[in-house]
C-alpha cells in the first residue's frame, strides 16, 4: 500500500477540448483493459454526477458485456470509511445545520478568541482591531439570523479540505481563521464523541482509514487498475486519497488543461504544475493517442469552437454562430426557452432528451427554471431535492407538528386544505411514539404517499418522496440522540431550521438518461456531457462573471488577507496567468475579482461545449416584478457578438416563423391575441378586402393541436373555448 502522498502511474494532460472528453476516457478504459479485465477497473469520476451517463458511454463504446465500474470520489470514500467503521453515522445536511446551531449558540466568544489565540503562535489581527474588538465582531455577528448559515458553509468547505491548511511555508492565520478553525474543532470533538461524521469529513476519513492494512487489503481486493477521470479537478486532499488508494494499482489518469472549475477555487494553476512541484511521478504518455482515438466531428462545430475561444481565447477556425435569446424577467425567458424548445421539437427530429437548460450553479434558480419549464408544460429528466420550503408534502408535516403543538389556526387551514375529511381527532389520533412514529402515522393514515403520487409527473413525485424522507430522517435522528431532547418542540425548532437553511449546493442533482424530459442542471452536470441544443440561462454580468461572494461574513478587504480561507484569496497576477489562459495582463479590476472572473467566463466555455448544434445565450432585463436592479447582458457575451468570426444572432421568439409551441404560450396568446385577430377578419369581411389569415390559421392549428392531447386539463381546454367564444361575440353562461 502507499505509504506517502506522492502520485505515480501515466498520465495524461489534454489540451481544452472543443467537445466533451467522453470519448478520451473510453480510450483511456481500453488502454486498461489490454493488461486487466473491466470487473478489475475501478473508474473514479471527481465531480459526482452522470456517473451512470458515463459507464453506459464506456459500455457501448466499447461494446462491452460488463458494465464499468464508475463511482465518484466521495461515493467510494464513503464505502472505505463504512468498511473501516461500520457503525460510524453519517450525518445528513439538516442533522449537521442543527448540531452546529447548538455549538454556536454555547459558544462564548471571548473564551473562542483565547483558545484561538493561545494554539496558533503567529496570529494576524484586522488593521485597528485588537481582541475586544474581534470578540464584539462575533458576538454582533452572531445575533444575526444567517450567521450560524454562513458559518457553517465556511466550516463545511474547510471540513472537504481536510481543515483550514495553510499555504505551503505560511504559518501565519488570521485571528478570524483562527477562531473558525477552533469552532470547526469544538464541532468535530463532539461528533467523535457520539460517533458521527459529517458528510464533508469523509474523504479526510477514508484517507486514514486506508492506512489500516486490514483495511486496505479489503478496499484493494476489488480492483486491479483505477481510471482517474477529471483530474483536474483533484484537489489536495482528493489526490492524497487517490496515492493511498492506488497504492498497488494500475493507474491512468486524464486531465483537461483550462477546465477546471472546482480545484481553481482552492488552489491555483493548471494540473502541469503538479508534476514541477513534485506531487505526482507519473509517465506522461501520449496524449495524441487519446486525441486521435476521441477526435469527432464535433472539433469544427460552431458550439466546440465558441467553447474554445471562451476557455482559450483561441480564434475560432471558420465563421460560428449562436443565439441570443433575450426577454423582459427571468420567468418570460424560461417561457421563450420553453417555446423554442417546443419549435424545434416540431420542425426537427429532436427530442426532450435532446435539451439542456443550464444555470450557472446549484441554488434557486434551477428549481425556479424546473417549475417554470413544467409549468410551460415540459417534462423535466432533473432529479434533485428541490428546497424543502418549496415542496408542499414538507410544509404539511410541518404544519402537522405545529398543530399538535398549539392548535395553530393557519396549521389547521392548511391541513384542512390538503386533507379531505381532516379533524383534530385524526390528527390527535397519530401523536403517538417517537417522533419518527408521529410522522409515519400521519404519512399513512392521510395516505400523504398517495395524493403526492396524483396528478403529479415521475419526477415531481421522486423529488417530494425524497423530501420527505429527509424530514422522517431528521425525526429519526433526534429520537436516537442524545445531543439534542427529543420532543416535539425541539423537532418543530429543528424542521423549521432546516427549511430556512437548507441549501441546493449540498445536494446531488442528477439526471437520468433513461428519462423522457429536458435536462435542467448547472454548468458542472454537463461538463461531459453533449446534447443537440443547450439553452445557457442568465448570461448576466451580474451571473458571467459578477464578483465572487465567498461569504458574507466578513469584509472583502478581509477576505484578501486570509490565506488559510478555504478558497483562493490573496491573488496576484502571476497567480491569474498561471491558471487561466485566457488571462492577457489587463484588468480593470483587483486581482482577487479578476480570478474569479476568468472562472466564470471558463464555466460558461464549459456549459457551451455540451451544445452538439445549437447553442442559445439567454438573457433578460430585471426581476418579474419589473422592479428594481437592471440586469446588463455578460461582458463575455458582448464580447463574442465583437469578434469577426462569431455571429450571435438576436432571436425574437415572438416572430412569424416563431409561433406559439408551449401551452403556457397558448394561454398567454389567448389573453392578449385572438381577440385583434378576429376582429381584423371580421373587419376585412365588412369591407370586402381579403383577409390575412394564414398565420392566424398557423396559430389556431397549433393551439387545435395542443388541445387535444390527452393529458390537457379540461378545465383549461374549457376556458380556451370560452375566450374565443367572447372574441366572436356570443354569450357564454356560467353553470
Amino acid at each position: 500500500m502507499a505509504t506517502d502522498d506522492l502520485l505515480t502511474g501515466k498520465f495524461y494532460t489534454l489540451d481544452f477540448s472543443p467537445s466533451p472528453l467522453a470519448d478520451q476516457f473510453a480510450a483511456s478504459y481500453q488502454e486498461l483493459l489490454e493488461d486487466h479485465d473491466s470487473r478489475d477497473i475501478l473508474v473514479l469520476k471527481r465531480i459526482p454526477c452522470n456517473l451512470d451517463a458515463l459507464a453506459d458511454h464506456i459500455q457501448n463504446t466499447l461494446g462491452l458485456m460488463v458494465h464499468p465500474n464508475v463511482q465518484s470520489l466521495p461515493q467510494h470514500a464513503s464505502h472505505v470509511v463504512e468498511i473501516n467503521d461500520p457503525d460510524i453515522d453519517r450525518l445528513a445536511y439538516e442533522q449537521r445545520i442543527e448540531l452546529l446551531a447548538d455549538v454556536i449558540e454555547f459558544t462564548d466568544w471571548e473564551t473562542l478568541i483565547d483558545e484561538a489565540t493561545t494554539r496558533f503562535d503567529d496570529v494576524r489581527w484586522p488593521d485597528n482591531y485588537q481582541r475586544a474588538d474581534v470578540i464584539e465582531f462575533f458576538q454582533i455577528a452572531s445575533e444575526q439570523d444567517s450567521f450560524g448559515r454562513d458559518v457553517g458553509q465556511v466550516l463545511l468547505e474547510a471540513t472537504r479540505q481536510g481543515g483550514f491548511t495553510p499555504p505551503d511555508g505560511d504559518t501565519e492565520r488570521h485571528i478570524l481563521i483562527a477562531a473558525l478553525a477552533r469552532l470547526n474543532d469544538r464541532f468535530h470533538d463532539r461528533l467523535d464523541a457520539h460517533g458521527l461524521v459529517e458528510r464533508a469529513n469523509i474523504v479526510p476519513r477514508a484517507t486514514d482509514a486506508l492506512q489500516d492494512d486490514t483495511t486496505y487489503d479489503h478496499v484493494a481486493s476489488g480492483f486491479e487498475a483505477i481510471l482517474a477521470l477529471e483530474f483536474e479537478e483533484y484537489t489536495a486532499n482528493d489526490r492524497r486519497y487517490l496515492a493511498q488508494l492506488a497504492g498497488d494499482a494500475d493507474l491512468i489518469a486524464v486531465g483537461e488543461r483550462n477546465a477546471s472549475i472546482q480545484r481553481v477555487m482552492t488552489e491555483p494553476g493548471e494540473i502541469d504544475d503538479l508534476r514541477d512541484d513534485g506531487v505526482i511521478d507519473f509517465d506522461p504518455g501520449d496524449p495524441a493517442r487519446l486525441e486521435d482515438t476521441g477526435r469527432t466531428h464535433r472539433s469544427d462545430t460552431d458550439p466546440g469552437q465558441i467553447a474554445s475561444f471562451l476557455a482559450t481565447g483561441t480564434d475560432p477556425a471558420d465563421t460560428v454562430s449562436a443565439v441570443h435569446l433575450h426577454e423582459s424577467t427571468f420567468r418570460d425567458q424560461i417561457s421563450a426557452v420553453a417555446n423554442e424548445i417546443e419549435y424545434l421539437r416540431h420542425d426537427t427530429d429532436v427530442e426532450y432528451n435532446d435539451f439542456a437548460v443550464v444555470v450557472n450553479s446549484l441554488g434557486d434558480r434551477l428549481s425556479e427554471a424546473r417549475r417554470h419549464l413544467r409549468a410551460a408544460g415540459l417534462p423535466t429528466q432533473t432529479v434533485g431535492a428541490p428546497a424543502l420550503a418549496e415542496d408542499p408534502a414538507v410544509t404539511e408535516l410541518y404544519a402537522f407538528v405545529q398543530f399538535l403543538l398549539n392548535r395553530d389556526a393557519d396549521a389547521e387551514s392548511w391541513l384542512a386544505a390538503r386533507v379531505d375529511g381532516f379533524s383534530p381527532e385524526l390528527a390527535e389520533a397519530c401523536n403517538t411514539g417517537s417522533l419518527e412514529t408521529r410522522l409515519n402515522r400521519w404519512i399513512v393514515n392521510t395516505d400523504l404517499k398517495e395524493r403526492v403520487a396524483t396528478g403529479e409527473s415521475h419526477i415531481e413525485i421522486q423529488e417530494q418522496f425524497q423530501n420527505i424522507e429527509r424530514v422522517t430522517d431528521l425525526a429519526r435522528f433526534i429520537d436516537q440522540t442524545t445531543l439534542l431532547d427529543s420532543d416535539l418542540p425541539t423537532f418543530k425548532h429543528v424542521l423549521e431550521r432546516a427549511i430556512r437553511f437548507d441549501a441546493a449546493y449540498t445536494h446531488t442533482i442528477e439526471s437520468a438518461p433513461r428519462m423522457h424530459g429536458v435536462a435542467v442542471t448547472d454548468i458542472q452536470g454537463v461538463k461531459h456531457e453533449a446534447y443537440n441544443t443547450v439553452f445557457l440561462l442568465n448570461v448576466v454580468d451580474q451571473e458571467y462573471p459578477d464578483g465572487e461572494r465567498l461569504t458574507p461574513l466578513f469584509p472583502k478587504p478581509w477576505l484578501t488577507e486570509m490565506p488559510r480561507y478555504p478558497a483562493i484569496t490573496e491573488v496576484k497576477d502571476n497567480k491569474i496567468d498561471a491558471t487561466y489562459g485566457t488571462f492577457t495582463g489587463d484588468r480593470s479590476t483587483s486581482a482577487f475579482d479578476a480570478y474569479y472572473h476568468h472562472r466564470e467566463r471558463r464555466k460558461l466555455a464549459l456549459g457551451a461545449r455540451a451544445a452538439t448544434d445549437n447553442l442559445y445565450f439567454c438573457t433578460y432585463e430585471s426581476e418579474d416584478n419589473g422592479l428594481g436592479r437592471a440586469y446588463n447582458r455578460s461582458r463575455y457575451l458582448s464580447l463574442l457578438k465583437e469578434q469577426d468570426q462569431i455571429t450571435v444572432d438576436n432571436l425574437l421568439p415572438e416572430s412569424d416563423d416563431r409561433p406559439v409551441r408551449t401551452r403556457e404560450k397558448v394561454a398567454e396568446y389567448i389573453l392578449d391575441q385572438p381577440w385583434d385577430e378576429l376582429e381584423e377578419i371580421v373587419n376585412a369581411a365588412h369591407t370586402g378586402e381579403t383577409a390575412k389569415i394564414e398565420e392566424t390559421e398557423k396559430v389556431f392549428g397549433v393551439i387545435q393541436a395542443l388541445l387535444s392531447e390527452d393529458d390537457v386539463d379540461p378545465v383549461f381546454a374549457d376556458a380556451v373555448a370560452s375566450q374565443f367564444a367572447l372574441a366572436r361575440g356570443e354569450v357564454v353562461h356560467s353553470d
